[in-house]
């Protein structure tokens, strides 16, 4: 919102920069933190988006309430269900390193203490578990 400066297509580049996450998700290679991957990914977009427009972002606008397309709303609403769903049948080991990573956003050092695993075990598993999400959310890409 404070590149476009419009709340319509603001809204429209968060659903945008989701997407391009989950289909760049196997080029994740876990060097930066999750919110910083998606603050970058959703910055040039908006960026590229000022730029398309040919106009650079006011102050001023309507106030007119945010509202998107019902089936935008409802594909992300059956994404998110379906990716729920196939975290929680992730097997425990490899569910728990990953939550405590990309939810909670714990380093690696900070999984590997928390618990009891070595480091490198870690990393393992959550690329496992990155692998598996990958296959079970392929109808998503």
């Amino acid at each position: 919102m404070s590149v476009v400066r419009n709340p319509s297509i603001a809204e429209e580049l968060a659903q945008d920069t989701f997407l391009r996450a989950f289909r760049a998700l196997d080029g994740f290679r876990g060097d930066a933190q999750v919110r910083s991957w998606l603050y970058r990914i959703a910055t040039n977009l908006a960026k590229n988006a000022v730029t398309r427009r040919k106009e650079y972002p006011t102050d001023r606008g309507l106030d007119l309430p945010v509202q998107s397309h019902p089936m935008a709303r409802l594909e992300t609403l059956a994404m998110s269900v379906d990716l729920r769903a196939a975290i929680d049948q992730l097997p425990a080991k490899l569910r728990e390193p990953l939550v405590l990573r990309e939810f909670d956003e714990l380093s690696y050092e900070e999984i590997a203490e928390r618990t009891d695993t070595p480091l490198n075990t870690v990393r393992t598993r959550i690329l496992r578990a990155r692998r598996a999400l990958r296959t079970d959310m392929e109808e998503w890409r």
